[in-house]
């Protein structure tokens, strides 16, 4: 179980003009393994280069998707997956330490690694967007926003078994609103 980020990446994100920003990320399993077997791993452990197993990501290992800065508000986001992943792997959508949000007025700052989706079933290809509610999916009549308050991460947590087969296109819709 290990908390991976991306190689050298930052905490800010490229704002248009308006401050809005799309965060994108393809994620491809099989390649990343691949790519840490040849010594070129896109993922880090604390700053350090890391290879992932190939039997890729064991059951509680967490991946920071996005690395966000202080300001950042999340409007809406999800996953298609386009690959299935392994069958008895699911995983969770939210972030991992409570520190670094103020979640809504409801939720103050707790971590909560399912925030956004719970228990996704990547064993199957579709979309699956985020819903802080439901945790199923998005919906603009029960949308309350997201606010982090401290440089933070969205994090990907993947749950009840190993995963080396995902392939998946995650993205998040967020503004500065400070």
């Amino acid at each position: 179980m290990a908390t991976y980020h991306y190689y050298k990446e930052s905490y800010g994100v490229p704002y248009d003009s308006f401050g809005m920003v799309t965060l994108k990320r393809h994620f491809d399993v099989p390649a990343i393994i691949a790519s840490g077997a040849a010594g070129y791993s896109p993922l880090a452990v604390s700053g350090v280069k890391t290879a992932i197993a190939s039997s890729g990501f064991g059951d509680g290992s967490v991946v920071e998707m996005f690395r966000v800065p202080a300001g950042f508000l999340v409007m809406y986001g999800g996953v298609r997956v386009t690959t299935a992943g392994t069958a008895a792997c699911t995983m969770d959508i939210g972030y991992a330490t409570g520190a670094q949000t103020a979640v809504s007025v409801a939720n103050a700052s707790v971590a909560n690694d399912d925030y956004w989706i719970a228990v996704g079933a990547i064993s199957a290809t579709g979309n699956f967007p985020f819903d802080a509610s439901t945790a199923t999916d998005w919906s603009p009549a029960a949308t309350y926003y997201d606010l982090y308050v401290t440089d933070g991460s969205i994090d990907v947590t993947f749950e009840n078994a190993v995963q080396l087969l995902l392939i998946a296109d995650f993205w998040v819709v967020g503004c500065k609103a400070y």
